[in-house]
């Protein structure tokens, strides 16, 4: 692999972000491709900010810097709009719909950012944006919070690394309790299916 794929994957504590990233670096390393993986908790158990990088290629580090993500995964709209200046442009942003209203918008007395103030800010950097219903995937799965689990899957159906499906789902199974295993493995190949089918779709225009 001669080229350097940047994904950031941007939500809020309890989403699994961190566990995404780690089965993405799991499954690249795994198909044989130098990998980096980096994250930062932020106040993950107050449903603050997470955010997980996984680079892929030539390089030494894991940071996403300002205008240089490839591909983003965003399982929380506002978190979306907190990652748009380190989109490059033409990043793939694939953006899960389901808002998670942190506590400090409401202490500031500030609403939330509509979808349209979100996708113009993400348009405005260049991005290509595909949104999905990443929770309602979840639940159709039979468990509402396998979102990580889905993204997941959504990376593996755009191509956009060179990492066979199966060995997504394979990361995917090694890491999930006996208990949900079926039902994260069942999320991970709708969000295969949703990014194969959005692919093939117009994607959100200014």
């Amino acid at each position: 692999m001669n080229t350097t794929v940047r994904v950031l994957l941007a939500g809020v504590g309890g989403q699994g972000v961190l566990t995404a990233g780690r089965v993405i670096g799991e499954a690249a390393m795994a198909a044989g491709l130098p990998v980096r993986v980096g994250q930062l908790h932020g106040m993950s158990q107050r449903g603050g900010s997470v955010e997980a990088t996984v680079v892929v290629g030539p390089g030494e580090t894991a940071f996403v810097g300002p205008g240089t993500c490839d591909v983003l995964l965003a399982l929380e709209p506002l978190e979306a709009l907190r990652a748009a200046p380190r989109l490059r442009s033409g990043a793939q942003v694939w953006l899960s719909t389901a808002r998670v209203v942190p506590s400090t918008l409401g202490a500031a007395d500030r609403p939330y950012p509509a979808a349209e103030e979100i996708d113009r800010a993400l348009l405005e950097r260049g991005a290509v944006v595909h949104r999905l219903d990443a929770a309602a995937l979840a639940a159709q799965a039979g468990d509402p919070k396998a979102i990580s689990a889905v993204m997941v899957g959504v990376l593996a159906g755009t191509g956009s690394l060179p990492v066979p499906a199966a060995l997504f789902e394979q990361m995917v199974s090694a890491i999930s309790p006996a208990r949900s295993r079926e039902a994260t493995l069942q999320a991970c190949r709708l969000g295969m299916a949703a990014a194969q089918k959005l692919g093939r779709q117009e994607p959100v225009r200014a």
